[in-house]
């Protein structure tokens, strides 16, 4: 299947203070349809009701995004990044730092630190999709093309334990990619922190032990 989930940014006549009340409107949009989400779910949230809460004409939200579909992934790709700019996961400093650090326990130390901040952020907001995901056929297509993105995020970073000669022996890199996908995953973000109640820190102490246990070599 494949969904079409680009938004439609309509072109024209353009300006610096144009473009910036079209970029307040869209955080705007984006802002309502998240907390509308996660409030009453994806498929009992129709987008009249954004466009409401928004402050805004049904229309104009269809002006930035030719879907709900469309609207969905923005509230999902803002809150795994953060922020509304076009750089993903694995393009970030912080990702960016994980990959070059040398040192295993510097690297865990960093990557246990950006991993739950991502997973903090957009514990609620996974837990939606996923929700959405299991009644709606785009939103499912839409889930599992994240679950292929966050399985690309997470064999380029064992790609670079293997290349820094990080893995304990006799671990391959196919081990290494289903270690970091299973425990650095939402679901397992989830289990921990929603249903066990660990809180943020011993959540993290959890992670960096469970992976420090897991690559360190053995005695």
């Amino acid at each position: 299947m494949t969904v079409e989930v680009g938004s439609d940014r309509r072109r024209g006549y353009s300006s610096p203070a144009r473009e910036a009340s079209a970029l307040a409107t869209r955080r705007r949009i984006v802002a309502a349809a998240t907390t509308l989400f996660l409030a009453d779910g994806y498929a009992a949230t129709p987008v009249r009701a954004v466009a409401s809460a928004a402050g805004v004409a049904e229309k104009t939200v269809y002006l930035q995004f030719a879907t709900k579909l469309a609207l969905l992934k923005a509230v999902v790709e803002t809150a795994i990044v953060g922020d509304d700019d076009e750089v993903p996961v694995a393009g970030r400093e912080w990702f960016q730092a994980v990959v070059a650090e040398q040192d295993l326990n510097e690297k865990l130390r960093k990557l246990v630190a950006g991993s739950s901040a991502l997973l903090e952020r957009t514990g609620a907001t996974f837990a939606m999709a996923q929700g959405a995901a299991s009644v709606d056929p785009d939103a499912a297509a839409l889930w599992a093309q994240g679950k292929q993105g966050h399985l690309a995020d997470m064999t380029r970073l064992a790609e670079s334990f293997l290349a820094g000669d990080l893995l304990p022996a006799g671990a391959t890199l196919d081990w290494a990619i289903q270690l970091l996908y299973i425990l650095i995953g939402p679901e397992s973000w989830q289990l921990a922190r929603i249903e066990l109640g660990l809180d943020p820190k011993a959540y993290q102490d959890w992670l960096l032990n469970s992976l420090t246990r897991s690559l360190q070599p053995a005695p």
